[in-house]
């Protein structure tokens, strides 16, 4: 993905957000972790987290992602996340 692309929203909610946006700006590596501490076991609701809980390091679902500024054509400017973007057409 890179600026002067049209994209699209990948799992829209309704049927009206299936308009074209224009992505304007990309602020990389704005959003999530490369790793994060995990704990592989079940935590009672009330218990607090302490450190001596945690059995591992291990990558995040998602990882890193870029934060785009997207100029809606029918709503407007929004930031949004890298994940949930289609490009539809690149520019050349």
């Amino acid at each position: 993905m890179k600026i002067g692309d049209l994209v699209e929203l990948a799992s829209p909610v309704d049927h009206e957000q299936l308009q074209p946006g224009l992505v304007i700006a990309i602020d990389e590596d704005w959003y999530g972790a490369r790793q994060a501490f995990k704990i592989y076991g079940d935590v009672e609701r009330g218990k607090c987290l302490r450190p001596n809980m945690v059995n591992g390091i291990g990558p995040t679902q998602d990882g890193i992602r870029d934060r785009i500024l997207v100029h809606w054509s029918q709503y407007g400017w929004a930031y949004e996340d890298s994940k949930d973007l289609e490009v539809i057409h690149e520019a050349a």
